[in-house]
């Protein structure tokens, strides 16, 4: 009888070894999951203030570009004005109107072409940040 007592005593004491190891095993594993959530939460949130800060220049350029370009339209309509206002014919007038279209629209197709160009390398260098994050969450999953 001391015998079976002896070896159940045994039995029961590994079980609870195995539990122990199994239990510490998946809490450890847990800790260490939450620890990369919170690293790549924070990775995540560094990323998206930095496309927000990116998106931020580019808005401040383009008010930047529109103001200066306003300024100058505004310029040469009023040379424009001035310049109508002393024609000395109607044909005169007219060839004035004419030219000053012309340019208008040429400056404004110029105009247009910039802000395209900078409202795309903005969205480039906005989604930089976010891009990057998503290929190293991309690279960390296709690890497991």
């Amino acid at each position: 009888m001391a015998t079976t007592a002896h070896s159940a005593k045994a039995a029961a004491d590994q079980a609870a070894d195995f539990g122990y190891d199994a239990f510490k095993t998946t809490v450890d594993r847990s800790m260490a999951a939450f620890d990369g959530l919170a690293v790549n939460s924070k990775l995540n949130l560094e990323a998206l203030t930095d496309s927000v800060g990116a998106a931020a220049e580019c808005a401040q350029s383009l008010s930047a570009q529109a103001a200066a370009y306003g300024k100058k339209a505004m310029e040469d309509h009023l040379s424009i004005a001035k310049k109508l206002a002393t024609a000395k014919s109607v044909q005169e007038a007219f060839d004035i109107q004419t030219g000053y279209a012309k340019s208008a629209m040429e400056s404004y197709l110029s105009e247009l072409t910039r802000w395209s160009d900078s409202v795309t390398a903005s969205m480039q260098r906005s989604m930089k940040p976010i891009n990057e994050r998503v290929a190293a969450a991309a690279e960390q999953f296709s690890v497991r």
